[in-house]
């Protein structure tokens, strides 16, 4: 892989740094730990370079482990976040479905009941005809009683 050699200044010092990175990201760099030295030197006092750049180092250091704590709880809150789409993709796949089954229940009831409705109807013309036969059988039972009333 290419190396860029990049000549930078860091607290006054010049520098050559080579690395896989792209010139403007070195010069980032650079011009980060030359800000956090000055930004230092200015609250420290009189320090030796040595000096601020130890204690430019820690602080580097410490945002460095901060970073990677916040990423370790956006990494597991991640983690939690997808388990709990799971969870609620489950829950709809098992919402769905027993909607679809309910669906067809209620399709099935439905097409009983029109097969029931059907038969009560059937039910309800045949009782008009053993009504209209009982009525017959009455009015011809009334006559014979007539006729055998007249005989006598």
């Amino acid at each position: 892989m290419d190396r860029n050699r990049v000549t930078v200044k860091i607290y006054g010092q010049e520098y050559t740094v080579a690395d896989t990175k792209s010139e403007e990201e070195i010069r980032e760099l650079a011009e980060y730990v030359d800000s956090r030295m000055r930004k230092l030197a200015r609250a420290a006092g009189d320090m030796s370079v040595g000096s601020v750049a130890v204690l430019t180092a820690m602080v580097i250091a410490d945002e460095l482990s901060q970073a990677k704590k916040e990423k370790e709880i956006a990494e597991q809150a991640k983690a939690q976040s997808e388990s709990d789409a799971k969870y609620y993709l489950k829950m709809w796949d098992d919402s769905k479905q027993s909607f679809l089954q309910y669906k067809d229940s209620v399709n099935q009831m439905a097409d009983k009941s029109k097969v029931d409705d059907k038969a009560l109807e059937e039910l309800k013309q045949k009782c008009k005809e053993y009504e209209s036969t009982c009525f017959d059988l009455q009015m011809e039972n009334i006559q014979l009683k007539s006729k055998l009333e007249k005989m006598q």
